[in-house]
């Protein structure tokens, strides 16, 4: 007989995402790096957490991010866009945005799955095929968004 707990069979980290609910966007690690080497926000990157002193900062870094994956990925949905139901692989690297200590947004590396043509989503995006990028899958704001036209929502969720 064994004396292991069910639930320590069971891995700590699913490796399958998918999106829900509406469109969201991958932010590949070329477009994170030209960004940061371009804006003009204050900010502090080791790798894994973005740290800003204040809102103001935190809020400018991200859409300079954003801003550079719609030059990047200018056609249809500016951006790499994700339809709803896109199946996306945890590829294990995050990014934290924080202001402070404090965590604002938890990104994770995936690689995108599932084309985004109409045969797979009903409502595609116009991210490539195997697109490799960060996704938002923490928001401390819930669904109050301070911002709608900055940040993300994290609508995703984990596969087995």
């Amino acid at each position: 007989m064994s004396t292991q707990r069910s639930y320590s069979q069971i891995p700590s980290r699913l490796k399958y995402l998918r999106t829900i609910v509406n469109t969201m966007w991958l932010y590949p690690i070329a477009d994170i790096e030209a960004a940061l080497a371009t804006t003009t926000y204050e900010y502090t990157f080791d790798g894994t957490n973005i740290v800003c002193p204040d809102y103001a900062n935190l809020s400018g870094v991200y859409y300079d991010i954003y801003v550079q994956t719609t030059i990047s990925q200018p056609i249809g949905n500016d951006g790499f866009s994700l339809g709803v139901r896109t199946m996306l692989e945890d590829m294990g690297q995050e990014i934290f945005f924080k202001i402070g200590s404090m965590t604002w947004v938890h990104w994770r590396n995936v690689r995108q799955l599932t084309p985004q043509s109409i045969s797979y989503i009903p409502n595609p995006g116009n991210s490539p095929p195997d697109t490799i990028g960060y996704i938002p899958v923490f928001v401390s704001y819930g669904l109050n968004n301070p911002d709608p036209g900055v940040f993300d929502q994290a609508y995703v969720l984990r596969l087995g």
